[in-house]
Parts: C-alpha cells; structure tokens; sequence
C-alpha cells in the first residue's frame, strides 16, 4: 500500500495498465473514492454487458489492453492504424474488447467514443444489415456522449436518433441522409452505414474507435439483397474505410486461418496482433479467481500444475474448474490429472465439445482421411515444422505437392494448423490438450492405436508438466490470499484462526460483499492503493485492508514503516470499522514484529491461511 502523487495516475485494476495524467480521469474497474468526507465504492461503468459474467472473472491482459488504451490515445493525433486481432474462440478476446470498451466508456473522453458490435451469425439481406449497424453506432454514439449507459445495448429507430441529434447538425443531417437513402437507394444503405463512423469523426472532431468483433462472418451471412441469395464479401468493403485515421477500427475473429486470409487480402490496411495465452502470474490469478468465483477447493500446489498443464489459457482454466459434470479433486496433481482426462473426452467435456466444433467446421471444407493424418503428423512432431515434402514421403500420400498444398492451407485456415516459418513449411497447433482431443476422436482410426495407449501417452506429457510448474512459484500471492481469507470466512473461521498474537474482541472475520485490489483516496492530490480491501457483508462487520508481500525474503523495517504510516493516514477517513492485516510469505524478523504490534497490524499466518480451502460445491 503507498501514497501515489497524483489521483489521475491510475492504474486499472485487474489491467495492470497506467494511464498518463490528463484532465480526464481515467478510471480504474473498482475504486474506492472519498466523497464528503467518507470513502464509498465507486466501480467501472458496464455500459456494455460483458459476456463474461461477474466482471471480476476477467484477470490479467495488463499488456494487451495497456497496448489498446496507447493505441486509442494515439488515435488522437492521427498515428493509430486499423487493428486485426486474431485469436481462436475461447481464447479471451471478446472480454478483452468488451473491457476496453467499457474503459474507455467509464474514462469519458469526449474525444474517443467506443462503439462496439459482433457481426452476427444469422443470413441478412445487405440493406437490413446496413440500417441495424448504423442504428446501433449512432445509438452507443449518443450513450457517450448523453452519458446514458442503458442505450448501449439498444438500436434506437432513426425518428428517435434524430430527436437526439438536434443539437448536433452534423449526426442529423447524416441520419436524415440515410432516411433517404433507404426510401430511395437502398443498395447504397451499406456505404452509408460503414463510412457513417469517419464521417462524423471528421465533421465533429472525435475519434470513434470502431470494435468489430466476428468481423469475418460479413462474407459468410450477408447476402446482396431480400430477393437475391448471393454472398458478397463484404468485408473487402472496407479497403477505404480502414485507412480512416479518426475512426479506425479493430477487427477481431475466433477463426485466426480465416481472418487471417481476409486480412492479407487487404493488404498493409490493418495491423496483424495474434492473442496469446495468459503469462504465467496471470494464469496462476486466473486459477485462483475462477477457483474463488465457483468455490472449488484448490491447493497451493496444485493451483501452479493447472496453470501449467492448461498452457496458461483461459478457457481451458476456466473449463476444468466450472464444468460440474463429475465430482472432482483439484486439491491433488492426479486429481487435477483426471479432470482433464475427462475434459480432452467427447461428451463429458468442455473443452472436447468446442474443439469438436471445430473439426467439423474445419473437415466440412477438407472431409478426408489424408487431413486427419497430416493433422496427427504434424501434432506429433511439435514443436517441428515440416515441409510438404516430409509429409508427403513419411505419409506416403497418394497426392500431388499442388492438393497437398491445398490441404494444408484449408486446415490451416481452419485453425487445426499453423504456418511455418516459410509458405512450404508447416507446424501443429502446439497445443497439448488440442492434440489430445484429436487423437481421441480420430487417433484409433487412423493410428490404429487404443484409447488407453493414447491415455497412457497424455499421462506422460502431464507428468512432464509436473516438473515444470515450479516457475509458477511466489506468482499471485494477492489472490492466494484471498482465495484464502474468502475459504476462511465460509469456513465461519475468527480473525484469531488465520492471525498470530491477539486479537481485539470487537475484530471479526465475516463474510465478504467484495474482496479485491482498491484504491483509498485521501484528497484530490493522494491515493492509497490496496493491494487488498475486503468489505463485510454485514454493516456492523469488520472491513479488511490487507498489505501482501511475497518477497523471497524477509519484508524490511522499512516496508514495514510504510505500512504502519498508511494505516495512521487513514486515521478518520475510514467510516466503517476496519482491521488492518499484514501477510508475508516469507516470514517477518523480531523487530518488524514488534512494530506491527505497537501500531495495531495484525499478522496474517501463512501456515493457518493455507489450512482453508473452498467448500466442495453441492455438500
């Protein structure tokens, strides 16, 4: 916890991303601010809801979205590219963009205006589509700017749209435009919906940061007109548009093969960025958060072997803690072992039956035997490429170069492939728990080899993961620790079960309303950040301010210090009773001790802590 010099440094919490200092303030996703006198809870706006749920699910992408909100602040003066964003299905793109919108909502600029919209999956005429994608940019346009939340999710009817244009000439005049256009020349409706964005960008001197999410489903679902079923690939429409400097878009897929064509095809308009897994102290508060949110019991040993046999991605994370099809142990490595097991099984998992989808996609455009062994070649030679002329010989395929060329790049398209480092070389998806899935949907038929011989070689591999989760260690120690307070206060445990020394009678551990990173704001020109803040459910309770420190060694007098004097500056700010807790991982000296004890800081017992895990779920 320290004083920072400025309320409009801030930091996004759960996002790790600091903002520069301007005179609009940037917010954090969950605050706490002084308002007359008293500190009170001030959270991020979700002006979109996000489709991943409790909002406090979302962990990590501190890198990704520091990249965003630099990228949008660089929109300011002309120098942001369109953006694509490649990343398979699951992989946390859609939080991520629906975060950032919900940032940059809450920030309040006047001079950056998100809009957001999936391309929907669903067969429209070109001219209904258009007049939809204008209502709704319009309607999140006036949602900034009228600061009405409620209108983001809505697409208002152009009468409506125009009643709240009337003080901006420049927006009536377009929708009037776009009136006559679909009474008129309905053909031209797409035109004027896709440029609407710049256009009033440019007129109104704003930045409407455009978020097209799905954005390849416009060559798959839009068709030329009511009475013409042909397919126009629309998203070549966008040749101009994404040279737009004030209203430049991100582009973002669930197919990484197929957007990733689209977008050579447009070539040098949009800057490529593939999303990777989490990085590691990421994954591991990911553990920790999904294992908190759903209330599975985990250990601190086996909550770094899930981050790493998952390879640190989110949703093979968030699968193997939620699904509740069996009973499960997550509190042992073999425990953990066997829940994936079932996982990678068609049927009982969740992570087969989205991979399941897409095989099928992907077998529906290159429905052969040869695909399915290119694919479990290439699975098994990972993290190798290979040339087409490798596969073909040690395949012994009956194809020319030319078919099998054609092969690898609808697979690759597809997302069960990946390109080399050249046009002729070729590699899987490095993807463990993929290849795991495949073998055991296709591996007996091609491979001709058992399910348990796969079994047996999926164990193996996870063994190996065994030995390489120690780099996770000392990682996400805030969320250890809540993870841990939170199992102690289901448990109806006392501040005294999870503290050493005494504690004062009126201090007591209850449940939680939140518990969570905060920040404590002193005046206009001071902050203390928390690095946890816990708020009792009930209102004569106890709230927590907890100081965590992981450092390999012992926390010095001097860190020590610093806490003690945040606890005395927030001497009368706090209006609901609060107790002050200090946690080092690696124990605390004699004389640390002593001044936590003077100054009233209860030390939280690593070895007491760790004794409380979630209750297992239906018990």
């Amino acid at each position: 916890m320290r004083p920072s010099p400025r309320l409009s440094e801030v930091t996004v919490v759960g996002l790790g991303a600091s903002l520069e200092a301007s005179p609009i303030e940037p917010l954090p996703c969950a605050i706490l601010v002084e308002e007359r006198g008293r500190c009170q809870m001030w959270d991020l706006t979700y002006a979109l809801t996000e489709e991943i749920g409790d909002p406090d699910l979302f962990v990590g992408r501190k890198k990704e979205m520091a990249r965003l909100l630099g990228w949008a602040e660089g929109t300011k003066r002309r120098i942001s590219k369109s953006m694509g964003i490649l990343s398979r299905r699951k992989k946390g793109k859609t939080a991520l963009l629906q975060r950032f919108f919900n940032v940059l909502y809450t920030r309040n600029d006047p001079q950056l205006i998100p809009f957001y919209y999936r391309i929907p999956e669903e067969r429209l005429p070109k001219s209904l589509f258009a007049e939809w994608f204008y209502r709704r940019l319009l309607t999140q346009y006036f949602a900034f700017t009228t600061r009405t939340p409620e209108l983001v999710e809505k697409a208002l009817p152009l009468r409506e749209l125009k009643d709240l244009a009337a003080g901006d000439e420049h927006v009536a005049s377009d929708i009037r435009t776009m009136e006559d256009i679909l009474e008129r020349s309905p053909g031209l409706a797409w035109t004027q919906a896709r440029e609407a964005g710049h256009r009033i960008s440019a007129l109104n001197d704003v930045r409407i940061i455009q978020i097209l999410d799905e954005f390849q489903y416009l060559n798959r679902w839009i068709v030329v007109s009511d009475d013409n079923h042909e397919k126009e690939k629309l998203c070549y429409s966008y040749m101009g548009a994404a040279e737009s400097k004030v209203s430049p878009q991100i582009v973002a897929g669930s197919y990484i093969g197929w957007l990733g064509a689209i977008l050579h095809h447009m070539t040098g308009r949009y800057v490529e960025w593939q999303l990777e897994s989490l990085a590691d102290d990421e994954a591991l508060e990911a553990v920790y958060n999904y294992a908190y949110a759903y209330q599975v019991p985990i250990t601190d040993e086996t909550a770094p072997y899930v981050a790493e046999v998952t390879g640190n991605d989110p949703f093979y994370i968030a699968a193997l803690i939620y699904n509740r099809k069996w009973e499960k142990d997550l509190t042992t490595k073999d425990g953990v072992h066997k829940a994936l097991a079932l996982e990678t099984v068609v049927g009982k998992g969740e992570i087969a039956r989205v991979w399941r989808e897409y095989l099928l996609a992907a077998f529906a455009e290159v429905n052969d035997t040869n695909a399915r062994k290119i694919v479990l070649y290439l699975a098994a030679h990972e993290p190798e490429e290979c040339g087409r002329d490798q596969i073909l010989a040690d395949l012994g395929l009956d194809l020319t170069d030319q078919q099998l060329e054609q092969r690898l790049h609808k697979l690759v398209k597809a997302d069960i492939l990946a390109d080399g480092s050249s046009n002729f070389r070729y590699r899987g998806l490095g993807d463990r728990i993929f290849a795991m899935v495949f073998r055991r949907i296709y591996g007996e038929e091609i491979e001709r080899v058992s399910a348990l011989a796969i079994e047996d070689d999926f164990k193996r591999q996870l063994d190996s993961a065994k030995r390489q989760a120690a780099r996770y260690r000392g990682l996400a120690a805030e969320y250890k620790v809540r993870y841990r307070l939170y199992a102690a206060s289901l448990a109806g445990a006392a501040l005294a079960d999870v503290v050493t020394g005494e504690v004062p009678p009126e201090l007591t551990l209850d449940r939680f309303t939140t518990i969570r990173k905060g920040y404590i704001h002193l005046d206009q020109e001071h902050r203390l950040e928390a690095d946890l803040h816990a708020v009792s459910e009930r209102g004569d309770g106890t709230d927590l301010v907890v100081e965590v420190k992981d450092w390999e060694r012992e926390p010095t007098q001097d860190a020590v210090r610093r806490f003690v004097e945040v606890k005395e500056a927030l001497a009368g700010h706090l209006e609901r009773k609060t107790a002050f807790l200090f946690y080092s991982e690696s124990g605390l000296g004699k004389e640390p001790t002593a001044m936590l004890a003077e100054a009233g800081i209860l030390i939280l017992d690593p070895a007491k802590l760790a004794g409380y895990e979630m209750p297992s779920p239906g018990l």
